[in-house]
Formats: C-alpha cells, structure tokens, sequence
C-alpha cells in the first residue's frame, strides 16, 4: 500500500479552514476565555473558598451597603436563581448577613459582615493577580484596548442577556 492508498482509506481531507473558522467564532472565544478565566481566579485564591461569583456578589454587597436579592442579581448580571445560591453560600459562610427590609416586609436586606470585609482585603491580591494573569499575553496599551472592547460588547449585548445588568 503507498501513500496514496492510505490517505484514500483515511477518507476526503478535512477542510482546514472550515474547523478553524469555528473555532475563531467569537462565542466559542468568548466561552474558553470564560473557563480560563475562572481557572486563573481559582488558582490564585485558591484556600479561600470563593468562587468568581461570590466574590463579585461579596463586592457588590460591600461596596453598596445594605441591598436586596433582586438588586444585587441586577447589579452584577445574575438570574434570581443563580443569585440566590450564591447568597445562601455566603450566608453559610458567615460572610454575609440577611435579615428582613424595614422598607419593605417583602425582602431580605443583605448586609457583608465583618468575616466578609475581612476576607475581600485578604483575598484582593490575589484576585488582582488573578485579573494580571488573564490579561498578561496583551502588552499593557492592548490590555486597555481589550477590556475598553470587552466592555463595549457586554453593554452593546446587554438586553440579549438572560440576566441583564440592572445597575
């Protein structure tokens, strides 16, 4: 058998063009550079236990005081469901504290405890590094350029969302 023989048993040669164009689509990108992502925040805060997702949410309640469940989902693009996993996590954890809205009877208000204050300054290096780590293949004028596009596709797609930024 010569050459020719075997590559007319291994069937028609695959257009290299056609994968490859699948995998330069911008979901598909935006997908791997997601999972990437999250495996960086994990390695770098790793023995903290949090998640990228608790730790925004652990932020948000920081940085704006005392909010409710649906606030804090709009606030950082969670759907009610997924946002009230997160909160129970960091309610277990001591991190955060719910109680009844003396606004309104119908909601928790979310307050960070002082656990939860004390862990984001322990953990804010290393999410720093985390976020360095991700950007680290761009020189620093395409790190600004990158997150200043990634920022304008985010807010130009946001009504596409199934759980829009509400902020």
């Amino acid at each position: 058998m010569n050459a020719d023989d075997v590559h007319a048993a291994e069937g028609p040669p695959a257009k290299a063009g056609a994968f490859a164009e699948i995998t330069e689509m911008p979901g598909h990108l935006l997908r791997r550079c997601q999972q990437i992502a999250v495996s960086i925040f994990m390695q770098e805060c790793d023995g903290s236990g949090l998640t990228p997702l608790q730790y925004v949410a652990l932020s948000a309640v920081d940085h704006h005081g005392e909010l409710d469940q649906n606030r804090l989902g709009g606030l950082i693009a969670l759907d009610r469901t997924t946002i009230g996993k997160v909160v129970t996590k960091l309610e277990t954890r001591g991190l955060v504290a719910r109680r009844r809205s003396t606004d309104d009877r119908r909601f928790n208000a979310i307050t960070c405890t002082p656990a939860g204050r004390a862990l984001l300054a322990e953990v804010r290096p290393a999410v720093e590094a985390a976020q360095a780590r991700i950007l680290d293949p761009l020189e620093p004028q395409e790190q600004a350029r990158f997150l200043g596009y990634l920022m304008r596709v985010a807010e130009g797609n946001n009504a596409h969302s199934r759980a829009p930024l509400r902020g």
